[in-house]
């Protein structure tokens, strides 16, 4: 199985396997903590090979600098099925995701585990906003 991508972002569609991603972002700003974002989506699309079809789990953890996870983790089960004389499907996933809370300012990460293996990860930084500044991309 390869990652071909996973985000975080405002929004995201998947409409017959054609993935429309809106808003990725990085980073989330806020005076105090926990920090809480009412709405934001991860985005994944992996691609799995022949020998890979069959049932997984699909696990998402949102973990700080020592690897400690701060939320519930997040689990998905699927089946992959590669038809015909296809050597490989791309399998896109989208999690949406209400009332995310996050205790502690700092760089973080979103990792991506597939049948209880790590597979990838990306930074989600959560920084403290500075008053009387215009609002940025980090701006919850």
């Amino acid at each position: 199985m390869k990652v071909e991508l996973l985000a975080i972002c405002d929004a995201a569609t998947d409409i017959q396997g054609r993935l429309n991603i809106l808003g990725v972002f990085e980073g989330i700003a806020a005076p105090k903590t926990p920090v809480t974002r009412d709405r934001c989506t991860l985005v994944t699309r992996m691609r799995f090979f022949k020998d890979e079809a069959g049932s997984h789990e699909m696990a998402i953890r949102f973990r700080n600098a020592k690897g400690v996870q701060m939320t519930p983790e997040m689990k998905a089960k699927f089946a992959v099925k590669i038809s015909g004389n296809r050597k490989s499907v791309a399998v896109n996933m989208i999690l949406n995701i209400n009332q995310i809370k996050i205790p502690e300012f700092g760089e973080h990460e979103i990792a991506l585990f597939l049948d209880e293996t790590f597979q990838s990860s990306i930074p989600l930084i959560v920084a403290r906003s500075v008053k009387n500044r215009v609002q940025g991309t980090m701006d919850n």
